[in-house]
């Protein structure tokens, strides 16, 4: 095979070997798609070679319906008086969505509709495609007649590449006529049009985000080039048995290895559960906070006429390393392992042996990228989408890239695209490795609370002496170094947890994520299909168990709404004798603060709250008893 330039390069086994150390790789001459069948055990017939995929430009297509014009509704019978429910269906290639029924107004005509409602769409280039806009009448759950269409190419749609302010346009469409009875109808007199409003932009995602494109489909958009990243896919080792041969239990496994804008396939070995491929990448690094990820697939073979066929990958394991906790200019030579979860739970499914380097030509742009902000400014100017709509455009642009992806040669199938996502559906396992994520964040805070809350109860007089002589030592003596002293704190934890730091980039936790202790119904619940495939008992008491979590949950959102309804309450007169005894606290607590230094603010309420039990009272104090009495918004719900 010819070697010729390109960014998948393959380097000789013999020159590259796995260390464990911080040590430098030895490289050596790079080449394209180059065979190592001596090290790979390939039969004839059985050989894929390297390959290097190329994400499609996408853009995102906004389509803004508006309101309608001199649109008639699609049966206008004598014997029914309705009135007219119309929605519109706009369809760009295999995808089309619609919007609501339009609301009826006493202010507008039945003819005249309003929506006001953004379809978003992902299309790729050239656009060879045209926006297609239906406007149906709804008759009943299951009858939609169609009554104008309309169709607009989109080349003729102009790309936005900065915040310019969009324009709305009035477009006509062809009526299609309606009946009454068995006779059609002649065609109305005025043209029936649509307002809309077009946005052409580029796609750019969250960075964290597994559909990130690093560059713009629009180059005046790319972000100055902040490093190259170099990675190295040198073996597998003990990966698990898929496929049963003369030989026995052996394997056929490949890489997927994506970042940014280009995917890279490693060559198919072949009968070997520890494959050695020796592949090194190079992907243009814009941003830091990003993900690249590597997934090893089985390759399953069937023999027909002494031919190796391929039929169906399945994955074996997934790396995700996230750039930003990789430092600059150093080898990473790491081994992880693959973990997957599996109905009966989780499974090692061998180690992947990777070596990578980030390398950057100039720090001060690497260090300028943490103030830029993640999208374009045209993504801040225009008008935000909902969580619906950057779901409905995730799923669009996968099953896009699936599609692109699969006519290439060697095709990579939608599949083997897909479990290189991440697809999070509901999950009791995931759930409970939030709840105690949130719990782990919040330790330090439950602490300190724990510890003061100890220190004031003086249940080690000891320790709430020495307290209140150093609280009273600050407040009196050196007040103005309180914050210093503390930022000045941060910086020498910092300086000290330096020589603890990482080492290595971080791998699956299988603590963290709760998967040991995983009920087998949880499991199987997680591995349930969309939607579900279970018997409906089981539906029936997950739905319960669901229910059950819910009504948890919903009542600590409402407790933590509460309080705030409560403290708005006091100013919005809710309680007309609350808000003066709480006006009247303010105006007395204005003029305290401006007439008495804040040093002796603070030090009477220290001294108040830090005071010995023998001095206090086991009642709640005054101002909990007066706050608790604040009606919320909890007494107008059903």
């Amino acid at each position: 095979m010819d070697p010729n330039p390109s960014d998948n390069t393959v380097s000789s086994p013999d020159q590259i070997e796995p260390q464990l150390s911080g040590e430098s790789l030895e490289k050596g001459d790079d080449f394209v798609e180059a065979c190592h069948p001596e090290a790979a055990n390939v039969p004839s017939g059985g050989f894929i070679g390297s390959k290097v995929y190329h994400y499609p430009k996408l853009w995102l297509l906004r389509v803004s319906v508006i309101e309608g014009e001199n649109i008639m509704p699609g049966h206008r019978g004598p014997e029914i008086v309705r009135f007219p429910e119309f929605i519109t269906k706009v369809q760009v290639g295999n995808f089309h969505l619609s919007t609501a029924i339009a609301a009826p107004s006493t202010t507008r005509s039945f003819s005249n509709p309003s929506w006001n409602e953004d379809l978003s769409f992902i299309i790729d280039e050239p656009f060879v495609d045209s926006l297609q806009v239906s406007v149906e009448d709804r008759i009943g759950e299951s009858n939609e007649i169609v009554v104008a269409t309309g169709e607009l190419l989109m080349s003729t749609i102009e790309k936005q590449v900065n915040q310019i302010p969009l324009t709305s346009s009035w477009f006509d469409l062809k009526s299609h006529s309606g009946k009454v009875g068995d006779k059609e109808e002649a065609s109305t007199t005025f043209v029936p049009r649509i307002y809309l409003r077009i946005l052409l932009a580029e796609v750019t995602m969250d960075n964290g985000d597994d559909i990130v494109v690093q560059g713009p489909a629009d180059t005046k958009l790319w972000k100055p080039q902040i490093g190259v990243l170099e990675m190295q896919i040198l073996s597998g080792s003990g990966l698990m048995p898929m496929q049963i041969k003369d030989a026995g239990h052996v394997t056929s496994a490949y890489c997927v290895a994506k970042y940014g804008q280009k995917w890279f396939r490693t060559c198919t070995v072949v009968d070997s559960l520890s494959p050695e491929w020796n592949e090194k990448y190079n992907w243009e690094v814009y941003d830091l906070c990003s993900v690249v990820t590597v997934g090893v697939f089985y390759k399953h073979w069937i023999i027909k006429n002494n031919i190796y066929i391929g039929d169906s990958d399945h994955c074996i394991g997934k790396v995700r390393i996230r750039l930003s906790t990789l430092e600059t200019n150093r080898d990473y030579i790491q081994s992880y392992p693959m973990l997957m979860l599996c109905p009966s739970g989780v499974k090692k499914m061998g180690e992947l042996l990777l070596s990578m380097r980030i390398s950057s030509s100039s720090v001060t742009n690497m260090f300028l990228i943490y103030t830029m902000p993640l999208l374009p400014k045209m993504h801040y100017y225009s008008e935000p989408m909902n969580q619906d709509q950057l779901n409905n455009m995730t799923s669009q642009a996968r099953r896009l890239l699936g599609l692109k992806m699969s006519r290439e040669e060697p095709p990579l199938e939608s599949k083997v695209v897909d479990s290189m996502f991440d697809n999070y559906l509901w999950s009791m396992r995931r759930s409970k490795a939030n709840f105690f994520r949130l719990m782990s964040t919040i330790s330090g805070l439950i602490a300190m609370y724990k510890f003061l809350k100890q220190i004031r109860d003086w249940k080690k007089p000891e320790q709430s002496i020495l307290f209140l002589a150093i609280f009273l030592m600050l407040m009196m003596v050196i007040p103005n170094v309180i914050i210093p002293a503390i930022l000045f704190y941060m910086v020498l934890m910092g300086l000290w947890n330096y020589r603890y730091r990482p080492r290595h980039t971080p791998s699956m936790n299988i603590r963290l994520s709760h998967v040991e202790s995983a009920h087998p119904d949880e499991l199987d619940e997680e591995f349930d299909t969309f939607p579900t495939t279970r018997h409906d008992s089981i539906v029936r008491m997950r739905y319960d168990r669901l229910r059950s979590v819910a009504g948890r949950l919903q009542t600590i959102i409402g407790n933590l709404a509460s309080p705030i309804e409560k403290f708005q309450a006091l100013l919005s007169w809710a309680d007309p004798r609350a808000s003066c005894l709480f006006l009247a606290f303010c105006l007395v607590a204005a003029l305290v603060s401006y007439l008495v230094p804040i040093r002796v603010v603070i030090t009477v309420l220290g001294l108040y709250l830090l005071r010995p039990p023998l001095f206090r009272n086991k009642l709640p104090p005054a101002a909990l008893n007066f706050f608790r009495r604040i009606p919320s918004e909890e007494d107008t719900l059903f």
